[in-house]
């Protein structure tokens, strides 16, 4: 008897939201991702968002003032175009030109990321930008979970199917990515931090303490730092 195959989907469980939109992802990641945004195109641009989710971080571009395109492989609003991101088909909307492409949260989901970085990079001209994340698997909490379960956090066998993680990107990996792919002038950031509430936070807070005072851990950039942030320009 065949075993039914179970059904990966596509989105993190999510306890948060913006203007009414899931967030589907760590807490503070959107907000670091505008900051990074601004930072990158101070006098505004032309953004294409893939990844898009429930649109809650294209949302945040826009009230920032950006001209943002946001896309998803399943849309879950008519606002936001379908872009399969492992055989992508541009349409006018999500051609371009863009001033620069965010992909936050997203690699993780996808079979090939080189081929998505050229896609992205095809899209581009020369001196425009790139915005990406993934889960920090280099995060000395995450390296735990690796020795502790076999698997660093956001990634197992619960994960290969919700959310879909199936991907796994340390950060000197997505790097050389990028960088070959055809960007230059590569800054690696970390950002946000882990959902959890109560006797296990408190218990989160303590083990960083402590792996700062041994030297295994430094300071992020933002928050705890469990997601690596990519920022480059086209070359």
């Amino acid at each position: 008897m065949t075993r039914p195959q179970p059904e990966t989907i596509q989105r993190t469980a999510s306890v948060r939201s913006y203007q009414g939109h899931s967030v589907h992802a760590a807490p503070g990641v959107h907000e670091y991702a505008v900051d990074l945004v601004r930072a990158a195109l101070p006098d505004g641009g032309r953004i294409l968002e893939v990844g898009a989710g429930c649109g809650a971080l294209a949302l945040r571009l826009r009230d920032a003032g950006f001209d943002v395109v946001p896309t998803d492989l399943f849309p879950p609003h008519e606002w936001i175009h379908r872009l399969d991101l492992d055989h992508p088909e541009w349409s006018d909307e999500t051609r371009g030109p863009f001033d620069l492409v965010v992909c936050v949260e997203t690699l993780e989901h996808v079979e090939n990321p080189r081929q998505v970085l050229r896609s992205i990079r095809a899209l581009l001209r020369t001196g425009d930008r790139l915005l990406v994340s993934t889960p920090n698997v280099t995060h000395p909490h995450s390296l735990l979970k690796m020795v502790l379960r076999g698997a660093p956090v956001f990634f197992g066998p619960r994960h290969y199917y919700q959310p879909g993680h199936i991907t796994i990107l340390p950060d000197w990996m997505l790097t050389e990515h990028v960088r070959q792919a055809g960007f230059d002038r590569i800054e690696v950031r970390r950002g946000g931090e882990m959902e959890y509430s109560g006797v296990r936070r408190l218990a989160h807070r303590v083990e960083l303490a402590l792996l700062r005072v041994v030297g295994l851990r430094k300071r992020a950039d933002d928050r705890d730092g469990v997601c690596v942030f990519v920022s480059a320009v086209a070359a």
